[in-house]
Parts: C-alpha cells; structure tokens; sequence
C-alpha cells in the first residue's frame, strides 16, 4: 500500500506535466494554422493592390485612343474618293498625320458589306464584323482574325455620314482603330518581382490574347480551363474564384504548377471584354512579409519550449521534494555551489563592464530597447495559454505578439546594419541607376502607407540634366526610404511630403552634383533633439513621438551611409511646422555630358509641364532645360495651380505651361 501511495503521489504531476505539454502542442499547431492564413491574407491583398493600379494606369491610358479615335473620325466623315486607290493612299496618311505608330496603332476602314480596307488594300470581309450587329456607336474588345496578322485591341466607331467611294458609292460605314495588343505593357511594370512576374491578358472566353513573360508558365491555350484544373492550395475552386471576379472585379488564389506554388490575380477589363492575369512564384511574394511570420514563429514557438521546459523542472523539482531528507541535503550543498558560481560570474561581469564602459553603453541601450518587445511576447504568450478557449482573446493577443516581434525584428535589423558600418564590413556597390526611375520605384513602395494616412505625395526632379548615373542604389534607397517613412510616420492626415532631387551647378569633372530634400509639415523637432539626432538610439521624449514606434537607429544609419557616399545630410526643423532633411551627393556619371545647342530667346525662362503621365513629364522637362529654360513638373491639376499662385507671389512667374487635356483631379481646361 505504501509502495503504492508513492508511484500515485508521482503520476499525479507527471500525467498534469503531459496534459499541459500536449495542450503547448495544440497551441502551437493553431498559431502556425492561423499565421499561415495570415500570410495567404497579406500576399493576395498586395497583389490585388498591384494589379489593381495596372488596371488603372490601363483604363487611363486607353481612354485617350478614343481622343485618336474621334480625331480621325472628324478627318475623314462624309469624305468622297474617286477610287479605292484613293482611298488607300489617304488611310496611309491619315495614320502618318495623327502619329498612330506612336500608339502601336493602324487604322481600318469598314464598308457596308464588312469588307475591311487598311493602307495595304482590300482584306476581305472581317471575321469580327458579327460583334458590330447590336447597332452600338462604338464598340472596344480583342481581336485577332485572319485578316490582319498578329492580336489587337479594336477600338471602332460608327459613321454619322459615311465615306463613298468610286461613281457607285460604295458606302463606308466604321472607323476601327487596331491597337498592337503587345504595346499594352508600356502601362504597367512589374519590376519589384525581379523579372519573376508572369503577365496575361485573357479574352472574355477565357482564350489567350497576349503574355508578358520569359517562359509561358501556364502553356494552355485556354487560361480558364488550365486554372479550372489546377490543384488549389486553399481548397478553392476556380468557380468560386470565377464567381468573386465578376462581383468584385478582382480576386487572387494561389496553386500549385509542377510541385511549385504560384499566386495569381485576376481582374476584369469590362470595358475592353478582356481579363488581365498576373503569375507569380509564391517565394517572390511579399517576401519580406513572409520573412517576419517566420521570425515571430519561431519566436512563440520558442517561448512555448521555454515554458515546456519550465514545466519540466517544476514537476521533477516536485519529486525531488519528495525524497529523502538527505537529498535535500545534497541539493542545498548544490544550491550553495550555484550560489558560488554566481557571485564568481557577477565579479567577472562587473571587470568586464569596467574594461568596455563605452561598449556597456551601447549594449544597456539594446537590452532595454530589445527587453521591452520580448516582455511583450512572453506576456501576451501567457496570456493566450490562460485563455485558450476565449478566441476573441486569443485573436487580440496573436495580434499584439506579431506588433512586438515585427518591432523586435526591425531592431535586430538596424542594430546589425549599425554593427556592420562600424565594423566596417559594408562596402559600397556602385552599378548604374536612373534618378527619375528610383522615384518612381520610390513612389510605388511608398503609396500605400500615403493612401493610408490620407496625406499628399510630392515628387519633383528639377533641372536635372544628368539623371543616369553610378551609385550604390540600394543603400540609397535605404537612406530616402528611412526618411520619407518617417516623414510619414511623424505628419497628421492631411499633411504633405515632398521630395525634390536636384542639380547644382560646379561639379568635379565626370560627376554630378545633386541636392535631394525631404520635406514634411509633420510634428517637427525641438532644436536640442535636432542636434543630436544622428546618434544611436536616440529618440526624442514628447507625449506625440512615444506613442509611435522606432529603434531610434534608422538616421544613424542614414548619416553613416551618406558618409560613406562621400556626401553631407543636415536638418531643419521646427515643432509644430514640419522637417526637412537635405541631403548632397557627388555622382559619378555614367558618360560624359553632351554638348546640346541652346535656344538664346528661351535661356532663363520658367516653364511647367502638367501631365499624368511620368514618363511624358520626364521627357519633355529634360528637353526644356537642354534648350535652356527652367522647368518643373506635376502630375496633379491642383497642385499645378498653387504653383502658379506661388511663382507669382515669389515675383518668379512661369512663361509657359504645357497641359494635358485629362488629369486625375482636374482637366486640362
């Protein structure tokens, strides 16, 4: 019976020690399930933010084929040809006069048989003439017949006074204007994939129309069917899929192709009857995103083993309770020699900390800074063991945890970034880049974080005559990233950031010297703080800035890699009003700048272009300054409009304003 009571007295907390490993497990299970779900959530969501700026960089830039369009209509209505002969010749100037091979474009004209006439005669009757019967002035869809070879996008309108042609007068009826389908990717890029991208325009039946890619991924004819068949990794169908597409307008999944998983987003074109599909490796998506989940994984999971272990102690520190006296005995001897041990280790650390006093500084620093997100994690972690069953609770813990470990992990980060310069193992990688280019990837990463605080974005390039040259761009990435986040970071909805690049004059020979500053109407410094702001872990103590996360190590790090550039970085600040930091910069160029003739009437003067295009604002501000003016860019009506205002209050006018005739907020007019 004694024997008996003993093993009972000890499978009571061994069996408790079972359950609550066994319920660390379940947990452990259910916080990978529900972190996996996460990642799905977060990788769709950025491609369907993605795909959907494609659609509408697209939608913009195809409304103006209608302006094309209408001008060759207004040209050629109600015109009379002797013979089609005549008629041919003058398709062929109307396509030289309104520049259609700048569109990808060739005009066709349709007579009341259907029979199709382009520049190089008669083509027959045109297979898609059926698509015009419902009476529509104008009708937009893909078509690839036989009559024209290759795919287009067909843009067509009906006649209000028909052509005719020879002493019959064989009647005309429809304009179409043939868009080259493979000159759609000039409104879209998929650049921040590292070429992994795959890029599909569909034809409303689901038929391939047009791939952007190194390799046909998918290599089906039919794009639906092959989507219809392959195995979904979130037990999805494609019908379910098909289903949000057309009431949304956009959906993503992910499959797998041959063992690889691949995520894909669709979003429907209804005014062109098309589908465009983006395809993408899994590994590429929101990689970074994928990267913290992990972390954070592997952090709750070693909390839980921490606490697993602990659990184990405490049952085998019950058992030990539970022997001899004599045992106990060898334990407080046991104790005592720990006890020894540790008085030794403190007496080593207190020399150590002696010899290093300005390295102790640092590390307390990093502790704290580390300490206080840890605490977070294990706490929390507690926590949802305490309440397993309560999932609303659970849900808010998981949450704060993922806060705590992505703030850990950000820490980590730029204490490596900050050990790695002082030690001296970062070296600089010059390769060629393209400033117009870096603002404009800039402005892409940074878009969602603007939209979401409801702030407005400025990005201009001033007389900058060189912009293709030699740098480490990713490190100056890191430098702009790190100030416009916290230009955002630090500004109330409804504020501005700015970032303007330019050029100043007198630089050594084969560089260039050019001036970036980042602007803000946010929060501002107080000026002690503003003095010591590029040093580690400094951070300044306001009831507005300690609400708001940071490792405190970001400028550092951006005063470092500005050094090493070669270059300066200085602030202006003021609490209340906003920040500027400017930042000056020696570059070498990537060839020598050429010699372009000045026009003597427009040295001096100011110019500015308004346009929604990039590219075009790009292009034709560089051949301004070439000839000599002054110029500046917006792509944003009312922006251009406080410009002016302002040109004019400074005693600086503008002398010239080129316009678009469509823009995002305001027209042209």
């Amino acid at each position: 019976m004694h024997k008996k009571r003993n093993i009972t007295k000890y499978l009571v907390p061994v069996l408790f020690a079972l359950v609550v490993a066994a319920a660390l497990l379940v947990g452990v299970l259910y916080i990978r399930s529900y972190m996996m779900k996460q990642t799905v959530q977060e990788r769709s969501s950025q491609l369907e933010e993605m795909i959907s700026q494609i659609r509408a960089n697209m939608d913009s830039g195809l409304e103006t084929h209608w302006n094309l369009v209408a001008g060759i209509k207004a040209t050629i209505e109600g015109k009379h040809y002797n013979d089609e002969q005549e008629l041919t010749e003058d398709i062929g100037m109307l396509e030289k006069n309104f520049c259609t091979d700048l569109y990808g474009c060739r005009v066709m004209l349709l007579d009341s048989m259907g029979t199709a006439h382009l520049v190089d005669g008669d083509a027959g009757i045109w297979d898609d003439i059926s698509r015009l019967a419902d009476g529509e002035e104008q009708h937009t869809f893909v078509s690839d017949t036989s009559n024209v070879d290759g795919t287009f996008l067909a843009f067509t309108q009906k006649l209000d006074q028909p052509i005719t042609v020879g002493a019959d007068e064989n009647r005309f009826t429809h304009l179409v204007l043939l868009k080259d389908i493979e000159t759609l990717k000039k409104y879209y890029t998929t650049e921040s994939y590292g070429g992994n991208a795959a890029t599909y325009i569909i034809k409303k039946n689901g038929i391939l129309a047009y791939y952007d890619a190194q390799d046909d991924i998918i290599g089906a004819r039919n794009i639906f069917k092959a989507l219809e068949k392959a195995e979904y990794v979130q037990n999805r169908s494609f019908s379910e899929i098909k289903e949000h597409l057309n009431t949304e307008g956009i959906v993503a999944a992910n499959i797998l192709l041959g063992r690889i998983e691949y995520y894909y987003c669709l979003t429907s074109l209804e005014n062109y009857e098309m589908t465009l599909m983006l395809l993408i490796p899994a590994e590429y998506v929101a990689a970074s995103t994928m990267n913290m989940m992990n972390s954070t994984m592997r952090v709750q999971i070693t909390v839980m083993s921490v606490m697993a272990v602990l659990m184990v102690l405490a049952v085998i520190s019950f058992i030990m309770l539970q022997r001899s006296s004599q045992m106990v005995k060898i334990e407080q001897q046991n104790n005592q020699e720990l006890n020894r041990l540790r008085l030794a280790a403190e007496d080593a650390m207190v020399a150590t900390e002696s010899a290093n006093k300005a390295k102790s500084t640092f590390l307390s620093n990093m502790s704290h800074d580390i300490r206080t997100p840890m605490n977070a994690v294990i706490g929390f972690a507690t926590l949802a063991l305490a309440n397993v069953d309560n999932t609303e609770k659970i849900k808010d813990y998981l949450a704060k945890i993922l806060s705590s470990s992505n703030h850990l992990l950000s820490l980590i980060n730029d204490i490596l970034d900050m050990s790695r310069i002082e030690s001296g193992k970062i070296q600089l990688e010059e390769q060629k880049a393209n400033l117009s280019d870096m603002l404009h990837d800039i402005k892409t990463i940074i878009s969602g974080q603007i939209h979401a605080k409801q702030l407005e974005l400025y990005m201009d390039v001033l007389d900058v005559t060189d912009e293709d040259v030699y740098c480490d761009k990713t490190r100056l990435n890191q430098v702009l990233l790190n100030l416009l986040s916290n230009a955002i970071k630090f500004t109330h909805p409804g504020g501005t950031v700015s970032i303007r690049v330019a050029q100043l004059p007198n630089a050594p020979e084969g560089k260039g010297l050019y001036e970036i500053r980042v602007k803000d109407t946010g929060i501002g410094m107080s000026r002690e703080f503003s003095e010591r702001i590029f040093e580690p872990f400094e951070r300044e103590r306001t009831s507005t800035v300690s609400k708001i996360q940071g490792t405190g190590l970001g400028m550092a790090i951006s005063k470092n890699i500005v050094d090493m550039m070669g270059g300066s970085i200085e602030v202006h600040t003021e609490q209340g009003k906003g920040t500027e930091f400017i930042i000056r910069l020696a570059l070498r160029l990537q060839s020598e700048r050429r010699s372009v003739e000045r026009i003597k009437e427009l040295e001096g003067l100011k110019a500015l272009v308004v346009d929604d295009d990039f590219n075009t604002c790009d292009s034709v501000t560089k051949m301004l300054v070439q000839v000599g003016m002054r110029s500046e860019w917006t792509m944003f009506g009312k922006e251009a409009v406080l410009r002016a205002r302002q040109s004019m209050e400074l005693n600086d006018p503008f002398h010239a304003y080129i316009i678009d005739w469509r823009l995002p907020d305001v027209n042209g007019i």
